[in-house]
């Protein structure tokens, strides 16, 4: 399976990685168990391990899927399916008494279900539509320091996949080909130069860029994360961990958080907001309602109302959930719409936000 998730991710290296990235079955799991004596005592175990890594994607905080909120939803989970399919594993299940035979069941559940969950708990609801991330993985292990990526594939590359994958997180690693190994070196990328990180990442074109640095020496384990935001910020996590397997687990856990916060809604009837949108460039009808499609696809959205029509120019009154900036935030993803700067002389400078519509 990692070896999967890694042909996968080198399969986007020669497309440029601009906007968001749209990830599949967001509200389906599949879970292997061992065939147990009754169906419906598997099936109730596999409706629970589905739904605690569905609202885990979903939310991107895995830290509050724990406890009462995790017991609830595995109470409900059967009553939430919207359906599910049973099939036998060709390979045995590693189990302490060695390989057993197994199923993969794939659970799918109903989004309203998971959302209204997610909302009544004050949990966010984070959508289809999220940031890519390049990701420099510097690992040193007793003292030599190397880079992983498509040219030089590792274990903790293909561990952080897997775990990145189940998070709901699209990254993506480098090619390590000349260009890279001319523009950034593995001391640059352990030592968190965060503007020569930056300069060779922007090739990729991608969302976000993160620098990962993993140790082990002589059995003892850490790690620390970069990330570097479109918006010029920085942030830093230092990782602790027994294996390789969890610190870049953790790393994972901090990365989907950290854009969980950024671009998720939080549904409650006292987090709304209103804005008006100015977009200007709109030719025709089409166009109209592609921006508008576009508008109430954004998870943070609540309604979009059709205001003003002018000349090449539309207004749209948005309801959104919470803040304001993470409407701007998911909008950036995309290159449909650019943000236009208003000049304070502009007397709609209070009134409207405007962008301009590009077509792509």
């Amino acid at each position: 399976m990692k070896s999967h998730i890694f042909i996968f991710l080198i399969g986007f290296f020669w497309i440029p990685l601009v906007g968001a990235i749209a990830i599949p079955d967001l509200y389906s799991a599949d879970i292997k168990l061992p065939v147990a004596a009754s169906e419906a005592q598997m099936l109730n175990e596999a409706f629970g391990l589905a739904v605690e890594a569905v609202l885990v994607k979903v939310s991107g905080d895995k830290g509050a899927i724990v406890g009462k909120v995790l017991n609830q939803a595995k109470k409900n989970a059967p009553t939430w399916v919207a359906q599910h399919s049973i099939a036998s594993l060709s390979d045995l299940l590693p189990s302490p008494e060695g390989g057993v035979p197994g199923k993969q069941v794939k659970v799918t559940f109903y989004q309203t279900s998971i959302d209204q969950f997610l909302s009544d708990n004050n949990l966010p609801v984070w959508g289809q539509e999220r940031p890519s991330v390049l990701i420099w993985l510097a690992a040193e292990i007793n003292g030599v320091r190397v880079l992983s990526g498509s040219n030089a594939p590792s274990v903790i590359l293909n561990e952080f996949a897997q775990s990145a994958s189940e998070l709901g997180v699209p990254i993506y690693a480098p090619l390590l080909d000349e260009v890279d190994k001319n523009s950034l070196a593995v001391a640059d990328v352990w030592g968190f130069f965060g503007e020569t990180i930056a300069k060779a990442s922007r090739r990729y074109q991608t969302d976000a860029v993160a620098a990962l640095r993993v140790s082990d020496f002589s059995g003892q384990v850490s790690g620390n994360l970069l990330v570097l935001l479109s918006t010029g910020e920085s942030v830093r996590f230092a990782l602790m961990g027994q294996t390789h397997k969890e610190i870049v687990e953790q790393a994972s856990v901090k990365l989907a958080k950290l854009f969980s916060s950024k671009y998720a809604s939080v549904r409650n009837g006292y987090s709304a907001n209103a804005l008006t949108l100015q977009i200007t460039g709109v030719t025709g009808y089409g166009i109209m309602r592609n921006v508008q499609s576009y508008l109430e696809s954004i998870s943070v959205v609540r309604d979009v109302l059709l205001v003003q029509v002018g000349d090449e120019k539309i207004e749209f009154l948005i309801e959104i959930d919470g803040d304001k900036q993470k409407l701007f935030n998911s909008i950036s993803l995309s290159a449909l719409l650019k943000k236009i700067p208003i000049n304070a002389l502009d007397p709609d400078a209070n009134r409207v936000v405007k962008y301009q519509y590009s077509g792509d």
